[in-house]
């Protein structure tokens, strides 16, 4: 599963879905080869260049240091990073639950169970530099700060499940 706190997305290229470990469903009828694809309940596969979920991605970034000023306030809650994982040729964006982060680089465990292969799984420890993290999220309670590609996979989730994480974000 690539949910942790809220949705996750796959990375892909056009026509990767025959060479990937992940079968990427085939773009709906009507629908552009980039278009978005869910792969269940809690996954969607994007293009590499998709608009939405590169300004996602630009404006985590530019936000991280909120995140890390939380990080370092000791506020409560749990802190996570997205940052893309590469097997058997094929590339997720998953969630790591931090435990720190020091010198530029966060330390924490795997949040997910990658859909790309088996060299990983939940709870495996890793590092994973600053320059790498595409989003982050701080969740307390029924309330998420930041999750900004997760919010741009509310529109291509199933509407039940985008309802429930639609709620819970907050700037």
């Amino acid at each position: 599963m690539v949910v942790a706190v809220a949705a996750g997305f796959l990375a892909f290229k056009p026509f990767q879905s025959s060479m990937s470990p992940l079968a990427i469903p085939e773009a709906a009828a009507g629908r552009s080869e980039a278009a978005p694809r869910p792969i269940n309940a809690n996954a969607v596969a994007y293009h590499t260049r998709d608009a939405r979920m590169n300004a996602a991605k630009d404006e985590a970034r530019a936000t991280l240091p909120r995140f890390l000023a939380l990080l370092n306030s000791s506020a409560p809650g749990t802190y996570a990073v997205k940052f893309p994982l590469t097997q058997n040729g094929a590339t997720e964006h998953i969630w790591l639950q931090v435990d720190s982060h020091r010198d530029g680089v966060f330390r924490g465990r795997l949040a997910n169970k990658p859909l790309n292969g088996s060299a990983y799984k939940a709870g495996d420890a890793m590092t994973v530099p600053a320059s790498e993290i595409g989003d982050w999220s701080v969740t307390d309670r029924d309330v998420i700060y930041g999750g900004y590609t997760a919010r741009v996979a509310l529109a291509d989730m199933p509407e039940d499940r985008a309802k429930a994480f639609a709620k819970r974000f907050r700037d």
